[in-house]
């Protein structure tokens, strides 16, 4: 019953750091304490053991329960990091852009080709 109630606890302490919205520094040091906690719950996982009484299900059907909001915030976070890194490969291309506007215009402007040979 009490690894039950630990893994509840690291679980809810998840949900707590994904709720507020997360700044790139902060996400850092939020990823780094998921993972810890992710680890620690790993280890509680692994001892617990059936048969399971009634108060036990109830607390195994809020794990449940948690477990997967815990899934959808962690998906939700993984798509803002996506997100980014998608931005981050697309901005030098967008500087070298700004640098140089006429890189990729064509030079044919006043010349007369002749197709016939």
């Amino acid at each position: 019953m009490e690894s039950i109630n630990q893994y509840i606890e690291k679980t809810e302490k998840m949900l707590k750091l994904l709720e507020k919205p997360l700044k790139n520094e902060q996400r850092e040091k939020a990823i780094e304490t998921i993972n810890q906690l992710i680890e620690e719950r790993e280890m509680i996982t692994k001892q617990i053991k059936g048969p399971f009484n009634d108060t036990q299900q109830e607390l195994g059907k809020k794990a449940i329960l948690l477990d997967q909001q815990l899934s959808e915030s962690l998906e939700k976070v993984y798509q803002h990091l996506r997100k980014d890194m998608r931005n981050a490969k697309k901005q030098p291309r967008s500087n070298n852009s700004y640098l140089n506007p006429y890189k990729n215009v064509a030079s044919y402007d006043g010349r007369f080709l002749d197709s016939k040979k």
